[in-house]
């Protein structure tokens, strides 16, 4: 039998070659498919638990280098005539996303809420002004969770509960800090809200959020109606477009005005979360109402914001803040890309009537 293997192997050299690197071959390709199948199944898994994204905050960052970041936050004088009698800015907690992807952590997130009054260098402060005072509410409570004033013996304050966002849907906390009517927006301008929220150790996939908060004075704050700017443009003017991943529009102003926002959906995506019924910000029913498809050029959308600043219903609104993400790639290599007309390079176009701006 052996004999006669050998003998068929001399006479059919040829075809026993062939067959033997065919069968080398397939050894090959099939080593070489299963770490590029073993990739792609950990590019998916990576996807999925990239859960850190999904902790997110409007105002709150992530802490890079130990530092915490300072976010000014800009407002008009209030006068003697205003019914507003404090400073208010909300500072949303979300368990997704705000890229607009709508998905959400898959688990009940706990997590420690520590706040603090600091100075520039983000030292707690001793002491504050006789008369002023900051309260931070929850979830528009009536009851604050902390009041700091002049009297205050600790200008720190650390939740006595861990804090927690529900699962099986988006949910979010809202922490509302409410700066008195007699605020310095000039003198006391070193004088910031730090709002740190940590995830406690059973979440070791999620990063702490922080920011430190401060008023700073809108210019031209006597004059009325409203205005836009894009927020990282104000604060680098040296910054192009392109150092940014997304950008933040900020509406703000006094006194009841429409304004019509028209982008193309090519270039520009709005955080929907903005103009959702469900979304994350508690907007009163025809206050924001979003038209896919409604602009005035061809394909774009429009959405369109029934500011009043003097609404109680509207919680006296003086700001907006609306997110903008890129769809695909730079939206230009200058500041240009948002107007007023559509014209050249822009992809945002702003109406506001009685902008005199």
């Amino acid at each position: 039998m052996k004999n006669r293997i050998i003998k068929f192997m001399k006479r059919q050299w040829l075809l026993v070659w062939i067959v033997s690197v065919t069968l080398a071959l397939c050894t090959i390709v099939a080593f070489a498919e299963y770490p590029g199948t073993n990739n792609f199944v950990k590019r998916v898994v990576l996807f999925d638990d990239s859960s850190d994204s999904m902790f997110s905050s409007n105002l709150l960052t992530y802490i890079e280098n130990n530092r915490i970041s300072f976010q000014p936050y800009y407002v008009k004088e209030l006068t003697v005539n205003d019914l507003a009698q404090t400073y208010d800015v909300d500072v949303f907690v979300w368990n997704y996303d705000i890229d607009g992807s709508g998905d959400y952590y898959k688990r009940q997130i706990e997590y420690d809420l520590e706040i603090s009054v600091v100075d520039n260098q983000g030292n707690v402060i001793s002491s504050m002004d006789a008369g002023k005072y900051i309260q931070i509410a929850k979830n528009d409570s009536s009851t604050a969770l902390v009041t700091f004033n002049s009297g205050s013996a600790s200008y720190t304050y650390s939740s006595p509960q861990v804090e927690t966002l529900a699962t099986n849907a988006r949910s979010q906390n809202k922490y509302t800090i409410k700066f008195s009517k007699n605020w310095d927006l000039k003198n006391d301008a070193n004088k910031r809200v730090m709002i740190k929220a940590t995830p406690t150790s059973s979440f070791p996939d999620l990063k702490p959020l922080a920011a430190a908060i401060g008023l700073k004075e809108e210019q031209g704050s006597s004059s009325t109606g409203w205005k836009y700017y894009i927020n990282e443009q104000r604060l680098n003017t040296s910054a192009l477009p392109s150092a940014y991943d997304a950008y933040n529009l900020v509406l703000t102003g006094t006194g009841s005005e429409t304004i019509e926002i028209e982008w193309d959906p090519t270039k520009i995506a709005l955080n929907k979360d903005f103009y959702e019924s469900n979304g994350a910000f508690p907007f009163v029913s025809g206050e924001v109402v979003y038209t896919q498809g409604g602009g005035t050029t061809t394909g774009w959308n429009k959405l369109v914001i029934n500011a009043d600043s003097y609404s109680s219903t509207k919680e006296y609104r003086n700001r907006y803040d609306i997110q903008l993400y890129k769809i695909n790639g730079e939206v230009s290599s200058s500041w240009n890309f948002i107007s007023d007309t559509v014209s050249g390079n822009v992809c945002i176009k702003i109406n506001i009537p009685a902008d005199s701006d």
